[in-house]
């Protein structure tokens, strides 16, 4: 599948860096020094008043189950009329929480009965996967994020299926208990199928985490076990909802990175809950296209991160916030004991988007998140044990990290031309989807990656398939690199070394992301550094490396790797990998 030829000539070298900030905001560049200086410069949401809606807990279905993926309806505020959604299994917005256990086989199949796109007036059919056709008729694939599966059960972006016809997902679950979640990821509608509604928590139990009262820790469980989908969403005044941010950009066009001026929790806008006083277990999950959160209480109380993406860290993190970017999990224990009857302590965020989108867009901190208020009566409030791996009927402790074989050198990169609107692009190392080369790690193997993030906005990075753990984040000279590596034309592999412009001394991960991971934070002007090891077929039960046919018969082979802010990986920031055998 080959990209368009016209919007491939509009992603050429740019600096991505200080000088192209300077050269973006230069009275030169008219229309977007008016998109920067100008009002309005986005579609505002209503007014709408924080904490006055109660918080709602997405059903839980467990073992093989059929959804409709299909149109729905859902209010997402007290002030709005109820709007036009996508659902998973007929719920109004996103879908249940699927439980299931680790070693047994759980069966999904949905069934693709939506008609005209919700938001068909944003399709870009640019964007390669995408077309015309889309607008009437979108295709879908169900990607269980964070989950050890076969090539042809990942939901790849390539593999979709078309209105009026289903498939059927076996997932083996052969991991430890994780935070997972399921999501759409059509090639090039990824950012309009989640934004519609399509995604949803998936809770892989074990023999240790069970999700109930026996569980290893005596952790929450039950009502005080609680998912929350955070998802910064914009809405036009009649309630429904509003893809567009950017007035400067004609409706249809890839946009950059749509940016919500209000935020939801499942589905409602900064909600209330009502709480006992003792401990709460939450499981978080960043579902929004590009924010990323620094979650706290407003009180600044300390609270415990039990786990992440991919399960349990080794002991509990004892903080006051913690950071959460695009497609990320954070696993929460909260003591409310001290909360009594009719008060209140309120989750927040003060997290800044980058200069360059708050530039563009104007994009204020969404600062409310749930209000939990008190109601006097009284849950189990004994601490999280000081280990959560390691000791007699726990869970091993993590592996130590391995020396990798090798060390691979990937770039995130940020094009600049001004006589385009949005005048970035993003890529990983210079190449768009179909162009080769593509990374080819060896079963059984273990890879430094040195992830060198050369734009102007962290980037959550996600790797199909391999959970890895985070090294250190390292600063760099951006501008020194980019002068002494002139960035070839796109489609040509871009991966020079940054050992000679670090800047700084390596900085170790926060406590709360030293567990195992799938999805990393890579902030701007930074390298950061993850260890993968890459499964062999025997560990895993099936080949990682064999061929499949998609639902409209391409053969395809391998999974993808890429920026998990959604509307990146619908435009070049999204690449093929393979794993073949050692021995090949």
């Amino acid at each position: 599948m080959s990209r368009d030829i016209s919007r491939r000539t509009l992603l050429t070298s740019g600096l991505g860096s200080l000088a192209a900030v300077t050269a973006f905001t230069s009275p030169t560049t008219g229309r977007a020094r008016a998109a920067l200086l100008g009002d309005p410069r986005t579609f505002p949401s209503p007014e709408l008043t924080s904490y006055v809606d109660e918080l709602t807990v997405p059903p839980v279905v467990r073992g093989a189950h059929t959804m409709v993926i299909g149109p729905s309806s859902h209010r997402f505020h007290r002030a709005l009329n109820p709007a036009a959604t996508w659902s998973y299994g007929g719920t109004e917005y996103f879908g249940p929480t699927i439980e299931a256990h680790s070693g047994e086989a759980s069966q999904l199949t949905f069934h693709n009965t939506l008609g005209r796109h919700l938001f068909a007036a944003d399709v870009d059919p640019t964007l390669e996967g995408a077309s015309e056709d889309t607008r009437v008729r979108p295709p879908v694939s169900v990607h269980l994020h964070g989950a050890v599966t076969p090539p042809d059960m990942d939901g790849h972006p390539e593999d979709v299926f078309l209105p009026g016809t289903s498939k059927t997902y076996q997932h083996e679950n052969r991991q430890q208990a994780a935070n997972l979640w399921y999501h759409d990821h059509g090639m090039g509608v990824t950012r309009l199928n989640v934004y519609a509604g399509l995604a949803g928590m998936y809770l892989l139990r074990d023999q240790f985490d069970t999700g109930d009262a026996a569980n290893a820790w005596n952790l929450p469980s039950g009502e005080f076990e609680i998912p929350l989908i955070l998802a910064d969403r914009r809405f036009h005044d009649d309630g429904s909802l509003n893809y567009r941010t950017l007035t400067t950009i004609p409706q249809g066009h890839w946009d950059g990175g749509q940016i919500g001026d209000r935020l939801t929790v499942n589905g409602t806008v900064s909600p209330y809950y009502h709480v006992a006083s003792g401990l709460y277990r939450f499981r978080v999950l960043n579902a929004s296209n590009f924010r990323g959160y620094n979650l706290f209480f407003s009180n600044r109380m300390p609270f415990w991160v039990i786990g992440n993406d991919g399960g349990l860290l080794d002991e509990p993190a004892l903080t006051t916030s913690v950071r959460v970017t695009s497609g990320e999990r954070t696993d929460l224990i909260v003591d409310f004991s001290g909360l009594r009857r009719g008060d209140h302590v309120d989750l927040t965020n003060d997290q800044e988007e980058a200069t360059l989108i708050t530039l563009a867009t104007g994009a204020q901190v969404l600062r409310d998140v749930v209000r939990f208020i008190g109601t006097g009566a009284h849950a189990d409030a004994t601490r999280p044990p000081e280990c959560l791996r390691g000791s007699a009927g726990q869970p091993q402790v993590l592996p130590v990290l391995a020396t990798p074989a090798r060390t691979r050198v990937v770039t995130l990169t940020q094009d600049l031309k001004l006589n385009r609107w949005p005048p970035t692009g993003m890529s990983l190392n210079n190449l768009c989807y179909s162009d080769d080369p593509i990374a080819m790690p060896r079963q059984g193997t273990t890879e430094l990656w040195e992830i060198v993030n050369s734009t102007m906005e962290i980037h959550p990075v996600h790797l199909h398939l391999v959970n890895m753990r985070l090294v250190n984040r390292q600063a760099f000279d951006v501008v020194g690199y980019l002068a002494a590596n002139p960035r070839p034309t796109m489609g040509t592999a871009w991966t020079p070394s940054p050992d000679k412009f670090l800047t700084g001394p390596p900085q170790a991960p926060h406590p709360w992301e030293s567990g195992p991971k799938d999805t990393v934070a890579c902030p701007e002007n930074m390298v950061t550094r993850i260890l993968v090891r890459f499964p062999t077929a025997d560990e895993l039960g099936f080949d990682p490396d064999a061929k499949f046919r998609s639902a409209h018969e391409m053969e395809l082979q391998g999974y993808v790797w890429h920026c998990h802010i959604l509307d990146h990986e619908d435009d070049c920031m999204m690449a093929r990998y393979r794993l073949p055998d050692i021995r090949d």
